[in-house]
């Protein structure tokens, strides 16, 4: 459904040792803009109708509403361009915008 890399899962379990998020799971979503697709990712509680998966270690969850729009995604924790600081990328095959990276872990576009 969903590949979290290794240095994305790294980043991710880091984050689960905060207090704050203890008994959550991470969710992730995509909002349709006029702008193309906005990638959003936090920890939330599991509801009804949510897929649980897991990916490199790290459980996840989305809304069954958006398994078309994010099928297939990976999500890597990397620098844009060198220099630049690290975050979060999401490539998916999916967005209508999307151009696949050169690197090998990158999904191609559907």
């Amino acid at each position: 459904m969903i590949t979290i890399t290794k240095k994305a899962a790294e980043e991710i379990s880091l984050s689960t040792h905060n207090p704050d998020t203890q008994g959550l799971l991470i969710r992730f979503a995509v909002d349709q803009t006029d702008n193309g697709f906005q990638y959003l990712m936090g920890f939330d509680d599991r509801h009804e109708g949510d897929i649980h998966l897991e990916s490199n270690g790290i459980e996840y969850i989305l809304a069954y509403e958006q398994k078309a729009l994010l099928e297939g995604m990976v999500v890597d924790f990397d620098q844009m361009q060198a220099g630049e600081d690290y975050s979060f990328v999401f490539m998916n095959p999916n967005d209508p915008d999307y151009t696949a990276p050169e690197k090998k872990h990158a999904p191609e576009k559907s």
